[in-house]
């Protein structure tokens, strides 16, 4: 999610090794209902994506001691559901609980699911924990959803499609309530988006043969920020629009963009000053910049920041609210990406016109963080690739994806390098895939496999 030049770093997950706490019996929905908003769905008018919304508060109801330490007590909600199928093939939830555990005392958010609505079959997903206040996590329905979600065998290929209820509740490590968004695609799929199947690697082309011939929409909402640009309109990066939109047209994709133009004028994100913390108080931090500024926002669109550079940090590209975002709500934590102008120029004085590589270069950056936000993770971390059996993750939960293990790295550097991932097996490439860890402004990543287009296809705000 964080895009560096040469190494890109995703945020540091944190995975507790603990069992599952343990649960009360019963289903929260009806009261749940009484305490929060039921938002209703967006028309899909042809020019909008279809987006069912639900918002709740979430109080409560039972605690766990030591769940993450002596004297650190774990607190749940009870049972969450929410269905998906033919009519409805994507899910997006997302949760937070604002507090104060952070660095050595680590106490993140996170959830657990269910499968069938019940408290039998415990899981959980490929996004683990990426945040300690929020988290979010996508349930994208079909033939293959038991491989997306790296999940206990319950789920399993469904060609009947038939509706599937998942359970979940919501954990933190204060008594307090939890806020809880649900985002669900009712954006009809084609028939060859119904019937997909993904075939098992084999070279570093797998995949790449896939031609959706029905086509989508996603609308982009291009924000700038102060500073951000000398020209602030879409015409001054059209370069940087033109590689965002061929990587995203390719076959294996099919999704046509649509674009739009916000303009900011709070000086206080001229910069951004942290893009760390979760304090939403934080002046001219990255949190602060998606929660403040709502108002920016579209809720049917990816919205998408530029800002000329993060303090602090040289060389960093951009930054996707979430794997997933939150698509459907504005102003929560995870309401957009963000794009770093400054980090990508290779000539020039700082915030003078940026050359049409450098913009292409950009273009590159968008449509990486692009997919982060809209449910793509990395072919493999920077380590590389492993063979573990249970969730993995260090790299992708897809069939399709070349990836490259960790015995590529020959140099002995502890990552795999673009140079030591360009192979044509399976598992020794992955290199020039949109989705790989690092990028280098040179090396053409544009490659996409058709499972990787058919989780952007299924993403809510593709319609």
């Amino acid at each position: 999610m964080k895009r560096k030049i040469a190494i890109l770093a995703t945020i540091a997950i944190t995975f507790l090794t603990i069992g599952c706490p343990g649960k009360g019996g019963g289903g929260l929905d009806t009261s749940l209902l009484l305490l929060g908003l039921a938002v209703g769905s967006s028309a899909n008018s042809g020019s909008q994506p279809c987006i069912q919304k639900r918002e709740l508060t979430v109080p409560v109801v039972g605690s766990t001691p030591d769940f993450y330490g002596s004297g650190k007590t774990l607190y749940w909600s009870d049972m969450l559901s929410y269905t998906a199928g033919p009519n409805n093939p994507n899910a997006i939830v997302y949760f937070e609980q604002d507090h104060g555990f952070t660095g050595a005392d680590f106490r993140p958010t996170l959830y657990f699911f269910y499968g069938n609505a019940s408290y039998a079959n415990f899981f959980n997903n490929r996004e683990g924990i990426l945040a300690g206040q929020h988290a979010t996590s996508m349930h994208s329905y079909g033939s293959n959803s038991f491989f997306y979600l790296a999940s206990g065998s319950f789920i399993t290929p469904n060609p009947a499609f038939l509706n599937q209820r998942i359970g979940l509740d919501l954990n933190g490590p204060v008594n307090a309530n939890f806020t809880y968004k649900e985002a669900i695609s009712c954006n009809v799929p084609a028939s060859e988006d119904r019937n997909f199947f993904t075939s098992g690697g084999s070279s570093s082309t797998n995949g790449l043969n896939k031609v959706w011939t029905t086509r989508k929409k996603l609308n982009v909402n291009i924000i700038f920020l102060p500073n951000s640009y000398v020209t602030q309109t879409l015409d001054a990066i059209q370069p940087a629009l033109d590689r965002f939109k061929e990587v995203y047209a390719q076959s294996t994709v099919g999704i046509d963009l649509n674009f739009k133009v916000t303009i900011s004028t709070n000086t206080e994100f001229s910069s951004i000053t942290d893009v760390s913390s979760e304090n939403k108080n934080l002046p001219g931090g990255l949190i602060r910049l998606y929660t403040s500024t709502g108002d920016l926002q579209d809720p049917n669109a990816l919205n998408i920041y530029f800002a000329s550079e993060a303090d602090g940090i040289a060389g960093l590209l951009g930054i996707a609210g979430g794997i997933p975002g939150l698509p459907g709500f504005v102003g929560t934590k995870a309401s957009g990406m963000v794009v770093f102008t400054e980090s990508h120029r290779s000539s020039g004085a700082v915030g003078t016109v940026l050359s049409n590589s450098d913009l292409t270069f950009i273009g590159n950056t968008i449509a990486h963080e692009a997919g982060h936000f809209l449910g793509l993770f990395h072919v493999n971390e920077r380590t590389g690739a492993t063979n573990a059996s249970a969730i993995n993750y260090v790299e992708d939960p897809l069939i399709e994806t070349p990836k490259c293990m960790a015995a590529n790295n020959v140099n002995g550097n502890g990552v795999v390098d673009i140079s030591e991932c360009l192979g044509t097996g399976f598992t020794n490439s992955g290199a020039l895939n949109l989705m790989f860890w690092a990028g280098d402004g040179v090396t053409n990543q544009s490659q996409l496999t058709g499972e990787q287009g058919w989780v952007l296809r299924r993403n809510p705000l593709a319609y």
